[in-house]
């Protein structure tokens, strides 16, 4: 097994100068859980930018204006923050980076994902209102973390959000993309697998729960890589963090404690002046399309 592995990343045996990334921070509604799917996109940094406070956000969408004095939400008040819930965890800004290939990969993911629910890339586009990504918290080992990300999404798009994480085809078809990722991240002497994703019942105060499971095997020995997706919905905010572990899942403490940070901010939504908030630019905002299946 590689030693001192990259925050975020580790190198997998066999696989010289390749990394397999973390789950990154969703970048648009909870379709957008399909980003996650880079984790077994081995090779590249994840890409993301520094923000204000230690949080990564967007750049602003433009100068004041006599409008920009109405209230809203911030995403940056849902993300997680140091506390119970990241004991024994180092937090910090990712580094920001070159997202181009990531956007294109996003992009056919985002299509293939779509196809595997029944919908047109049409109905799977929608925007958000704003959008900000929480530290990476890093654990002693230097590879397990736990990161999140924020979004002010429309009613309409809430609700759709919410029947995606219910519906019965969002986890064989997460699994399907999964698969086919670990598939394309294999090299000479390498055996990459992924096990199916798993729908467990949340921990109290989050929505829905998937864990994604991969096992890298080669000349420098095996590693298997655990990732913890929480997703929560309340009102016109969604959050997902992500935890992910070299070897065996988080204990549930953990997660419970994660799922306890969000919840407490989600019960507690303080509209304030919107005057220069973030919204996330680049790429059109992934989110989901009616689910008339």
């Amino acid at each position: 097994m590689a030693t001192g592995p990259d925050r975020g990343s580790v190198a997998l045996p066999g696989m010289s100068g390749r990394h397999c990334r973390s789950v990154a921070p969703w970048r648009g509604g909870l379709v957008a859980l399909v980003a996650a799917f880079a984790m077994a996109a081995c090779g590249g940094d994840e890409a993301s930018s520094t923000g204000p406070a230690g949080v990564n956000t967007a750049k602003p969408s433009g100068s004041a204006s006599p409008a920009a004095e109405e209230t809203g939400l911030w995403p940056e008040d849902f993300v997680l923050t140091e506390g119970t819930a990241t004991a024994g965890f180092t937090g910090a800004p990712e580094e920001p980076s070159d997202d181009s290939e990531d956007t294109e990969e996003d992009a056919v993911l985002d299509a293939d994902f779509a196809e595997c629910l029944g919908l047109s890339t049409e109905e799977f586009d929608a925007e958000s209102e704003a959008s900000a990504d929480g530290l990476t918290f890093t654990g002693a080992d230097g590879f397990s973390t736990i990161e999140s990300s924020a979004e002010i999404v429309t009613g309409e798009q809430a609700e759709r959000d919410r029947g995606l994480l219910t519906h019965p085809r969002t986890r064989d078809c997460m699994t399907e993309l999964f698969e086919a990722q670990a598939d394309r991240s294999e090299e000479e002497g390498v055996v990459v697998e992924a096990a199916p994703v798993e729908a467990l019942p949340p921990p109290a105060g989050a929505s829905a729960h998937y864990r994604l499971t991969m096992r890298a095997s080669g000349p420098g020995g095996t590693v298997e890589v655990t990732t913890d997706m929480l997703f929560f919905i309340e009102g016109q905010v969604e959050v997902l963090v992500s935890y992910m572990n070299l070897g065996e899942a988080p204990q549930q403490d953990r997660l419970q404690q994660i799922a306890d940070q969000i919840a407490e901010k989600l019960r507690d939504q303080q509209p304030r002046s919107i005057a220069g908030r973030p919204r996330e630019g680049g790429p059109v905002i992934r989110a989901l399309g009616p689910l008339n299946l």
